[in-house]
């Protein structure tokens, strides 16, 4: 595996320099690349390719047969593939460039209504007396009111810092995909509720004063240190559960934007372009698509704001 290993080290630290790349990828995209690539060059090395650049469109074919991956897993695969392989081979002409990209169609999104979603938010109950529970049952309930309210992905909840938060003027600063900030508002609940939170719970999980830079991660877990993404899931996913229904951050987004267009009762629902801003999309349509609009929902805002609707 020498060639391979060689190769895919020098791909990984590509990749890090970022090259000519228009934005920045996030951590977690290059994890994945890298992942992508490692899993097809083991499957080359062992169907007897020798080297990166003998990998040929056809055994490209078999190694994304072989390994059963999805549509959507299989597209940036061959994005991945197409970065790994284009200093090997002329422009355009690497493996992966001369493969159709498979068709993805998305699948419906669960859909929770407001009643489920505050019901949901509200859950989160002490599991015993001691202070530790109680902080983490803070930290919960803040989390979630935060996720639910402004519709943050779960990578910003966890790189969420004590200055992002204004109270002041009820906004939050987060760092989104590529490493672009946006500022999102807050609901009167989870002001409420991150207020309570630093002020009752953090300091217990937390035993030292903020820095004065105050850098420092609005969500910790027990030990005090930053929440990662897979310990936010847990947190959701178990309020989820215990709701009956399966999921985690995502669905509290997509809970957050179809909320927003809909409005309290179906009335007086946000613009479309809001829920841009608010969600951090770059194009309209990742807006639309993400959100489902429903038909009926585009007749209501109609009909509310047509003067002959």
């Amino acid at each position: 595996m020498t060639h391979w290993e060689e190769s895919l080290a020098e791909f990984a630290g590509r990749l890090e320099r970022q090259g000519a790349r228009r934005r920045e990828l996030a951590p977690r995209t290059k994890e994945q690349y890298v992942a992508d690539c490692r899993r097809v060059a083991g499957w080359m090395a062992g169907h007897g390719v020798s080297a990166p650049d003998r990998i040929t469109p056809s055994a490209l074919e078999a190694c994304f047969r072989d390994l059963e991956w999805s549509p959507t897993t299989r597209r940036r695969a061959l994005v991945a593939v197409g970065d790994w392989l284009a200093p090997l081979f002329p422009p355009n002409r690497a493996p992966s460039d001369l493969i159709e990209p498979p068709k993805v169609v998305p699948g419906p999104v669960p859909r929770l209504s407001q009643n489920e979603a505050a019901a949901i938010v509200d859950a989160p109950r002490a599991t015993s007396d001691s202070p530790t529970a109680r902080a983490m049952a803070l930290r919960d309930h803040a989390l979630l009111e935060v996720l639910y309210g402004s519709g943050l992905r779960r990578q910003e909840a966890c790189d969420l810092v004590l200055a992002g938060v204004d109270f002041e003027h009820e906004m939050l600063r987060v760092i989104g995909k590529g490493g672009k900030a946006r500022t999102v508002p807050l609901t009167e609940p989870a002001v409420d509720a991150l207020r309570i939170w630093l002020a009752e719970g953090r300091p217990r999980l937390v035993r030292r004063p903020p820095t004065a830079a105050t850098a420092e991660p609005v969500f910790v877990s027990r030990s005090g240190g930053a929440m990662d993404g897979s310990a936010i899931y847990r947190v959701v996913n178990r309020q989820l559960r215990l709701a009956g229904r399966a999921g985690g951050p995502h669905l509290l987004r997509h809970a957050a934007a179809t909320h927003l267009l809909e409005g309290p009762d179906g009335q007086g629902g946000a613009h479309l372009r809001v829920v841009q801003e608010v969600l951090g999309h770059e194009s309209l349509a990742t807006t639309q698509r993400y959100t489902g609009v429903t038909t009926k929902a585009m007749q209501g805002v109609l009909r509310r704001g047509h003067p002959r609707g």
